[in-house]
C-alpha cells in the first residue's frame, strides 16, 4: 500500500512539473496578463491597445517546486517506510 502511494506521489510530482512546463514555465506565480493587440484607427493606421486580464499562471518558485518536492519527498519517504517494514517482516 505504501508502495502504491508513493508511486501516486511521484505521478503527481511529475504532473505538477508538466503542468507548469506546459503553462510557459513562469519563475513566478503571474495574476494579470499584459495583452497587446493592434487595432485600425479609421485611417489606415494600427495603433497598439494594451490591456490587463486576470489569469492565472503557474510559477516555478512559489508554486511548482515546492508542490513537486513535496510529493517527491513524501513518496520518498513512504518507499523507506515500505522498505523498512519488509525488512522487518523477513
Amino acid at each position: 500500500m505504501k508502495k502504491t502511494l508513493a508511486i501516486v506521489c511521484f505521478v503527481l510530482a511529475a504532473g505538477v512539473l508538466g503542468y507548469w512546463a506546459a503553462d510557459g514555465q513562469h519563475m513566478a506565480n503571474q495574476f494579470k496578463i499584459l495583452k497587446v493587440t493592434m487595432v485600425d484607427d479609421g485611417f489606415g493606421e494600427m495603433e497598439k491597445e494594451e490591456t490587463w486580464v486576470e489569469e492565472f499562471h503557474l510559477g516555478l518558485m512559489d508554486g511548482a517546486l515546492p508542490a513537486a518536492l513535496g510529493f517527491v519527498g513524501l513518496g520518498a519517504g513512504l518507499f523507506f517506510l515500505d522498505m523498512r517494514a519488509k525488512k522487518k517482516a523477513a
